[in-house]
């Protein structure tokens, strides 16, 4: 549970990196990287290895394609309070453009909003 203040930057932003969001990023770079390097061939040998279904495979592996500084943003924890682990593994609307997905996810556009 977080106390979340109005009114402040505080309320925009998570005060430290959420561990459950910083951790599917990670997994999913390193489960596209297994695609692509031939080390596994589909999603469903990335479920078996990891002990999970397919079908969380296939939901997560979207954040893969974050735009970079969305990705530096989680895991210096200055993403939107709301924006956790569950709630983007959740969005199958994720856009594949950078700026779709910052507006989409609320970071905005400027990169005074991201946190660099």
């Amino acid at each position: 549970m977080r106390l979340v203040l109005h009114g402040s930057e505080n309320a925009r932003r998570s005060p430290d990196p959420d561990a459950a969001l910083v951790k599917a990023v990670a997994r999913t770079h390193g489960w596209f990287d297994s695609l692509l390097s031939g080390r596994v061939e589909s999603l469903v040998d990335i479920a078996k290895a990891e002990g999970v279904s397919d079908r969380y495979v296939s939901q997560l592996l979207p954040l893969a394609f974050l735009a970079p500084d969305i990705v530096a943003a989680i895991l210096e924890g200055a993403q939107p309070i709301e924006l956790t682990a569950e709630t983007l593994t959740k969005r199958c609307d994720l856009p594949l453009g950078w700026a779709e997905q910052r507006s989409h996810l609320g970071f905005g556009t400027r990169s005074a909003d991201l946190g660099t």
